[in-house]
């Protein structure tokens, strides 16, 4: 699924691209799908553009790319926003995190 990140402070090296040989894809009813990050594959990626991003920064990292952090010296902030085209989470859903 198509993912905006936007750091908000930190800085670190975001890789993006390449290929991944072996991913190995999460269980559609696993907790890091329904709540963390949605449908969604890991494994390692070769080949990939490395780029530094720090606060202020946007990516959009479109849907069946493969990314992650390849060096974080301190900390990264980011405030991650992932579309729900094929409506994995339930209608009317709430991460536990801003339910109040």
């Amino acid at each position: 699924m198509t993912e905006v990140y936007y750091v908000v402070s930190g800085s670190g090296t975001l890789v993006t691209g390449g290929a991944m040989p072996t991913p190995k894809t999460e269980a559609a009813d696993s907790t890091t799908v329904k709540v963390l990050v949605g449908p969604s594959m890991s494994g390692v990626f070769q080949n990939g553009q490395s780029r530094k991003v720090g606060a202020g920064d946007v990516v959009i990292i479109p849907a069946g790319v493969p990314h992650g952090f390849s060096e974080i010296v301190d900390h990264i902030d980011y405030l991650s926003v992932r579309m729900d085209p094929d409506h994995v989470l339930p209608a009317g859903y709430v991460h536990d995190a801003i339910k109040r």
